[in-house]
């Protein structure tokens, strides 16, 4: 019973936590401070203050000085996702959706249970190549 109980307690903390990510874009404003990493499952997401086709840009333009190769890329109203391959062999997954508002969110995978610090990389060169830094 006490497991249940803990269990649902976690749900509720989640879902109240999931709608802070909003509530802090809106507060802050329209600077790199804004929206939170989140690493779930492997993925590392975050939301950029940034129009879908500017983000999307950001991304590949990314991908390339970090010379990483684009494999597969699918890119459909607000949707998009890239696959690519490292020089190391680690495969990269990259989603973009469009959040509303000029909000995208990008969420960034590297391997196979996901690498946090390399996705970090790939992060932090979206935000140097779009100007956000």
């Amino acid at each position: 019973m006490t497991k249940m109980r803990k269990l649902a307690v976690f749900i509720c903390m989640l879902s109240f936590l999931y709608g802070c990510a909003p509530a802090v874009l809106m507060g802050v404003g329209a600077g790199v401070g804004i929206g939170t990493y989140k690493y779930i499952e492997g993925n590392l997401a975050r939301e950029y203050p940034l129009k879908y086709a500017r983000a999307w840009n950001a991304t590949n333009r990314a991908l390339e000085n970090l010379q990483i190769s684009i494999s597969s890329s699918m890119d459909e109203k607000g949707r998009g996702k890239i696959e690519a391959v490292r020089r190391d062999g680690k495969k990269v997954a990259i989603t973009l959706k469009d959040k509303g508002m000029g909000v995208t969110l990008i969420s960034v995978r590297v391997g196979l249970l996901g690498d946090r610090l390399e996705a970090e990389k790939i992060h932090n060169e979206m935000i140097s190549v779009s100007g956000l830094k």
